[in-house]
């Protein structure tokens, strides 16, 4: 085996006011075909990744899944290629990768991301890792990051800071099967999955300190990680999670977008997932039948194609009800708001006072679950900033947390504050 790809062997170890709604509709009007990332893809992104380096026994496609599966444990590689696309920074590297996870339905799954590494040698105790999750970009397998160039906030700042930055895809983007949208376990498994791959690559020179971070889906996603890590990935050693105006209030969130005609692409594409990854839940339960005949289009086109393909009607000609109002649907949204857990680092949560998409209210109420939970939860708000710009006004104080949370220090906490 070639020194980029030796595997080591790891034990498995609620509605606003009228105004608000108004400024909702304008805001997922401009940002609705990214609402996660926050960079705008560099030019030729979307291309497939192009091969520098051989894989040695590993297959370099990491656009095939092969079937079966090989045997091994969440985050082994199945895949992997180098990366040399225009967003990866001079001097450092990147690779393509397909590794392994638990499906959301408890059978091993492959799933797809990116790992990017400064360039030179690592530290004898290996790089801290930053694992990354995305927002909303679709359900579509085109939408994947890693196929359609959509970034990593603040990547060449990471880089030079000499972390390692993993960026999953999350289950079923890019990848056979339904993404499980906004289910918290697939989610959470993604992200630290992910963090494992990076490790997998000697190159990459990944040690086993992780912070997880994510903005919107990918906020609740590194929640829920963070849940997950003492039993799921007990090897890594988790030292802080960070969520950007995280979809932690999923009732709120569905309460607040169902009336806003620009927002129904947010809307159809968590109905359609929930229909998809529960066997308890019935489509037709939530959506009419006129929407029935198009809610296909969830799998086709990403999050703006989804939402013209529902901007002739009203949200009301789509719904039978909204799904919060649905017993069934209601447990199972309640089931993947995070917060209710332990989680197993200290918590940072930034959110834009001004984000008409997730509520500052419900992200507030989410904070207040988890404070109750015993956890360590630093909650910061920023005035005049909204959904996207969050990521740009916090970018220097989460750089910062981060880097206290690696140095060892002692993490404030805001609770009862």
């Amino acid at each position: 085996m070639s020194g980029t790809t030796r595997l080591r062997a790891r034990a498995r170890r609620v509605p606003a006011a009228l105004v608000a709604l108004v400024a909702l509709a304008l805001a997922l009007a401009a940002c609705q075909a990214d609402d996660g990332a926050g960079s705008v893809a560099p030019p030729g992104a979307g291309s497939e990744p192009e091969v520098e380096a051989a894989a040695g026994e590993l297959p370099t496609d990491v656009r095939s899944v092969p079937e079966p599966l090989p045997g091994g444990a969440p985050g082994d590689l199945v895949a992997l290629a180098e990366r040399s696309t225009p967003e990866v920074p001079a001097g450092a590297r990147a690779w393509d990768v397909l590794h392994l996870s638990e499906g959301v339905d408890g059978r091993p799954t492959a799933v797809s991301g990116v790992v990017y590494a400064p360039g030179g040698a690592a530290p004898e105790e290996g790089r801290p890792v930053l694992s990354w999750g995305h927002g909303t970009v679709g359900l579509a397998d085109d939408c994947a990051p890693s196929r359609a160039g959509v970034l990593v906030p603040g990547l060449a700042q990471l880089l030079d800071a000499g972390y390692v930055v993993a960026a999953t895809d999350y289950e079923g983007l890019g990848t056979p099967g339904p993404h499980p949208y906004l289910v918290g376990a697939s989610a959470g498994r993604s992200v630290l999955d992910a963090a494992r791959a990076a490790g997998r690559i000697d190159d990459a020179g990944a040690g086993e300190r992780v912070v997880v971070a994510g903005h919107s889906q990918g906020g609740h996603a590194a929640l829920f990680a963070g849940q997950l890590a003492s039993g799921y990935a007990p090897e890594l050693d988790l030292l802080g999670v960070v969520a950007s105006a995280p979809a932690a209030e999923l009732s709120t969130l569905l309460r607040s977008a169902v009336p806003i005609t620009p927002a129904f692409g947010l809307v159809a594409s968590a109905v359609y997932a929930y229909g998809s990854v529960y066997a308890d839940l019935d489509l037709a339960e939530a959506l009419t039948p006129a929407a029935l005949d198009r809610i296909d289009v969830v799998e086709q086109r990403c999050l703006q194609g989804v939402t013209e393909a529902f901007s002739d009607q009203p949200p009301s000609a789509w719904l039978v009800a909204n799904p919060v109002d649905l017993e069934g649907w209601e447990r199972r949204i309640e089931e993947n708001e995070p917060g209710s857990g332990a989680v197993s680092a200290p918590v940072l949560v930034v959110q834009g006072a001004n984000d008409f998409i997730v509520l500052a209210s419900s992200t507030q109420t989410a904070i207040e679950r988890m404070c109750a939970g015993g956890n360590t939860v630093d909650y910061r708000e920023y005035p005049r900033t909204g959904h996207g710009d969050i990521l740009v006004q916090s970018g220097p104080d989460v750089l910062a947390w981060v880097a206290e949370r690696v140095a060892g220090g002692d993490a404030r906490s805001t609770c009862g504050a």
